[in-house]
């Protein structure tokens, strides 16, 4: 997909999920979740795996995020049908995109089978990439930012697009 149509892609995204979750509180709390999962959907756009397959975005841990993430099952990405996994225990070799909740689910395990497997870690807690994670969700200054591992997804086999990284905060 031209890079010129990924911009109005995720700005429709993201104003199609504000037409369909609640209200919002006063925290911006459903705007944020809206976001994050425009973003997902949007990652597994932007990421190239070593085999080319559908795209199963999976969710590990309690997270509002689970709410969200149904929207995107069925959604196309390069004619492959987007699945969305909420199982609470997701087989990490079945997944294209695994979302933690916690740094604790970060284990070296999780990771090691994410990089055997070339699975896109992703997570919004603090120090995700610092531990391992791939690419990880912040809040600065009232607005979602990324921070992305370039070294652990690289070990992963995975490769990100140059408009993605351009968008991040890189640590190596």
């Amino acid at each position: 997909m031209p890079i010129r149509l990924l911009t109005p892609l995720l700005l429709s995204i993201c104003v199609w999920f504000a037409g369909l979750t609640r209200a919002e509180d006063g925290n911006g709390v459903n705007r944020e979740f809206q976001l994050k999962t425009a973003y997902l959907f949007h990652f597994a756009e932007l990421a190239q795996w070593p085999n080319a397959a559908p795209v199963t975005i999976c969710l590990q841990g309690r997270s509002v995020l689970r709410a969200y993430l149904p929207v995107l099952e069925g959604q196309k990405i390069n004619g492959n049908a987007v699945h969305v996994n909420l199982s609470d225990s997701p087989d990490v070799a079945q997944c294209s995109i695994l979302f933690l909740s916690d740094l604790v689910s970060l284990t070296p395990a999780i990771t090691e089978q994410a990089r055997q497997h070339h699975v896109l870690l992703v997570g919004d807690v603090e120090n995700f990439a610092n531990h391992g994670g791939m690419v990880q969700f912040t809040l600065r200054d009232n607005r979602l930012k990324l921070v992305v591992n370039l070294a652990a997804v690289k070990s992963a086999d995975l490769k990100l697009s140059s408009k993605l990284l351009r968008m991040a905060e890189i640590i190596e």
